[in-house]
C-alpha cells in the first residue's frame, strides 16, 4: 500500500450552485486555486500502474476554472489508461466543452441534477437555471452517444422530494442513454446546516467506502485530507507541495488515523463518528 488506488483533487475550491444538501457555503472558504508549479508536480508524481482512478474533482465545480480541461488532459497524456472520473452540476458545460470532454476517454461522468420540477430544483440548486441545465444533458447524451463513458444523473434524496420525480429523472435518464442514481442525504459529518443524519456512533471500526485505505483527498492548496467528508478540514494528512504523494500516504500520522478507525476500541476518529458511512461493531 505504498499508493493510492484513486486521488480526488480539485483544482480549485469554489463551486456557484449554493445546493440546499451541501456545506459549502457554510465553509466560508478562502477562493484558492492550484498553482501551476503544485500542479505540476502532481502530474510527475502519477503514473499509470500507481493508480487505478483520478477523480480531478473534489467538493467544488470543476468546470468554474478555465483551463480545467486542459489540465484534465495532462492527466490523460501521462496516464493513458488510469480511470479518469469527473463530476459536475452540468451548469458551466456548452457544446464545445462537452466535445472536448468527450475526447479524454472518461471512464464516469456524473451529473448532479437536485430536482426535476422547477420548483424542487430551484430548492435544491438555487444558484443554477434548470433551463440551461437540461439543456445540456440533451447535447451531453447526443455527444456521447457513441461513447463508453459511463454517465450518470444523480439525485440526492433529502425525504422532501416527491416519489414522482424520481421516477421521472430515471425515465429522463433512460430516454437520454444515461443511469440513474438515487442517493440517500449524507449530513457530511454534521456540517450541513440544514438536516442532521442524528447519526453519531463511539463503536466504528471501519468505513464503508474503505477511504483511508485507498483513497488520497488533495486540495486546491496542497492540502490532503483524509475524506471528502471532512469539509472543515479538521484532519490534515500532509501537502504535496511539501512532500510527495507517497510519504504522506505512508506517513505516520496517516497509519494512526487508519489504525484508530480500524482497531475496535481503539478510539475512532472524531471525523469518523460522525459519519453515517461508518462501519460500527
Amino acid at each position: 500500500m505504498f499508493f493510492p488506488k484513486v486521488i480526488e483533487i480539485q483544482f480549485q475550491n469554489i463551486c456557484n450552485s449554493n445546493c440546499l444538501i451541501c456545506p459549502y457555503k457554510d465553509m466560508k472558504y478562502k477562493r484558492q486555486a492550484m498553482s501551476e508549479e503544485l500542479f505540476n508536480k502532481f502530474i510527475n508524481e502519477i503514473e499509470d500502474g500507481k493508480l487505478t482512478r483520478i477523480i480531478p474533482y473534489l467538493n467544488n465545480e470543476p468546470f468554474i476554472q478555465e483551463d480545467y480541461i486542459s489540465k484534465v488532459k495532462k492527466i490523460r497524456e501521462k496516464c493513458p489508461t488510469v480511470e479518469i472520473e469527473i463530476s459536475t452540476n452540468v451548469s458551466m458545460l456548452n457544446r464545445e466543452k462537452i466535445r472536448e470532454l468527450l475526447e479524454l476517454n472518461l471512464t464516469e461522468l456524473r451529473l448532479s441534477v437536485f430536482g426535476y420540477t422547477q420548483g424542487t430544483y430551484k430548492r435544491m440548486m438555487p444558484n443554477l437555471n434548470k433551463d440551461i441545465v437540461f439543456n445540456n444533458l440533451q447535447i451531453i447524451s447526443e455527444e456521447f452517444s457513441n461513447s463508453n463513458t459511463i454517465i450518470s444523473i444523480v439525485m440526492i434524496d433529502d425525504g422532501m422530494i416527491p416519489e414522482a420525480e424520481f421516477g421521472n429523472m430515471k425515465l429522463l435518464a433512460e430516454n437520454l442513454g444515461f443511469k440513474f442514481e438515487r442517493w440517500g442525504f449524507l449530513d457530511r459529518c454534521k456540517n450541513v446546516s440544514y438536516k442532521d443524519n442524528g447519526f453519531y456512533n463511539e463503536k466504528i471500526c471501519g468505513c464503508e467506502q474503505n477511504r483511508p485505505m485507498e483513497r488520497m483527498h488533495i486540495l486546491s492548496n496542497g492540502d490532503v485530507i483524509v475524506c471528502c467528508q471532512d469539509w472543515s478540514h479538521s484532519n490534515i494528512m500532509g501537502n504535496i507541495g511539501e512532500d510527495t504523494i507517497e510519504n504522506i500516504w505512508c506517513s505516520d500520522i496517516y497509519n494512526k488515523f487508519r489504525k484508530d478507525l480500524y482497531k475496535k476500541q481503539l478510539g475512532a476518529p472524531e471525523l469518523c463518528k460522525k459519519c453515517k458511512l461508518a462501519i460500527l461493531y
